[in-house]
């Protein structure tokens, strides 16, 4: 009989050790998405701000050239 319930205690055990686990990985996908959403607000930041300086620095240029498109120089070297 206490063999009977040696057996019957691991088997609760494992069960609780499935729950803890699972526990664990939602917590973890969890903290992943937060990191994901918050990198992906960073890149978005990141474009915005570059766009803008992107059309104010093409603004400057045009002005420096009386409204002609600015020249692009492309090097080649070789």
């Amino acid at each position: 009989m206490n063999a009977r319930n040696d057996v019957k205690r691991s088997s609760d055990q494992s069960l609780d050790a499935r729950l803890v686990l699972a526990a664990a990985r939602l917590r973890f996908a969890t903290w992943v998405d937060f990191l994901v959403a918050r990198w992906l607000e960073r890149c978005a930041t990141n474009v915005e701000a570059a766009q803008r300086l992107f059309k104010t620095d093409r603004k400057s240029t045009r002005k420096v050239r009386d409204g002609h498109e600015p020249c692009r120089f492309i090097s080649t070297l070789g």
